[in-house]
């Protein structure tokens, strides 16, 4: 599942996160309480432990940059996104990628 996406700053951006369950225990997301994590280099969590909605074997993470960060902002840079479900009495939690946040494009 590693690999890297890209959003501006100041936009709000479902990021969708293809999943492969190699057990073959969950077949559809959609009821298994898909949940993500958004973490900053600095091991801090903008977004802790927050619903998301799965359909299929897909989870959309929705990630609001225009908010949460000093001068509400969030600061560019590279963030981790994972991302988890539930599996009977367990939850899973896996890295899914990379996501940088860049500045918008000068108009």
């Amino acid at each position: 599942m590693a690999s890297g996406i890209e959003i501006t700053q100041g936009t709000k951006e479902y990021i969708p996160v293809d999943v492969v369950d190699r057990t073959g225990l969950t077949n559809d997301l959609s009821t298994a309480s898909p949940k993500f994590w958004f973490q900053a280099d600095d091991d801090s969590y903008v977004y802790n432990n927050v619903s998301a909605t799965g359909v299929g074997m897909q989870i959309q993470c929705l990630v609001d940059t225009s908010s949460g960060g000093p001068g509400g902002l969030l600061a560019v840079g590279t963030y981790r996104l994972y991302v988890g479900w539930a599996r009977g009495s367990e939850v899973v939690k896996r890295f899914a990628m990379y996501v940088l946040i860049s500045l918008p494009a000068a108009s």
